[in-house]
């Protein structure tokens, strides 16, 4: 009997852990990330881009002025390295970037300037996790009305955010720091076809 409660116990304990990472895990898809690139040359997608890797041993102590980057959580060295190469690759592959968004924080506008060379401030993406449940909701609500309207065009339309935001809009967990999502607008919505992780630039 002392057995049996001893297991139950630990089920009881290991659910919540397990179906916590099968949200966070991103949904499977069959597109590779080379075929993915090969699509983006053609232009029409939406690209959802995670900021680059951060220095963690920062925190973000101040969300009242995200001009100040003293107080934020920002790119680490190697962070900006990586996506200054992956802009580099962009450019030599003539892949069409259109619209460019980023969220207000300066992890997300650094990215944005590295990789495509080009911004636009959307602060309506700024980083959802750091608010309350209706908050988080409403901005992820937001990202994705306005992936659905935009206009990509034979260009490519692009968002630079966080992870949490791409949560809740869309239900797809954005990972590792630096990754590239991509998504096709059809008559159902949002198609997601895939992920670009930074070191799948280099195979190509």
């Amino acid at each position: 009997m002392n057995q049996v409660i001893k297991t139950i116990s630990i089920i009881v304990f290991l659910c919540p852990l397990l179906l916590l990472a099968a949200n966070e895990a991103p949904p499977v898809s069959q597109t590779s990330p080379s075929t993915l690139i090969k699509l983006l040359k053609q232009g029409g997608y939406i690209i959802y881009m995670r900021h680059g890797p951060t220095d963690h041993g920062s925190k973000d102590t101040d969300r009242s002025n995200l001009k100040d980057c003293s107080r934020q959580r920002n790119l680490s060295p190697a962070g900006k390295q990586s996506m200054a190469k992956i802009g580099q690759f962009i450019k030599q592959l003539k892949i069409p970037i259109g619209k460019v968004s980023s969220s207000p924080y300066c992890r997300a506008r650094d990215t944005a300037q590295l990789v495509f060379g080009k911004y636009q401030i959307d602060p309506n993406l700024q980083f959802s996790i750091s608010k309350d449940k209706q908050e988080s909701q409403k901005l992820g609500d937001y990202l994705k009305n306005a992936m659905l309207s935009s206009q990509p065009g034979n260009k490519n339309r692009v968002f630079v955010g966080h992870t949490s935001n791409l949560k809740d809009g869309t239900g797809i967990w954005p990972k590792p720091e630096g990754v590239i999502v991509v998504f096709k607008q059809n008559q159902n919505g949002l198609s997601y076809k895939g992920m670009i992780k930074p070191d799948d630039w280099i195979r190509q």
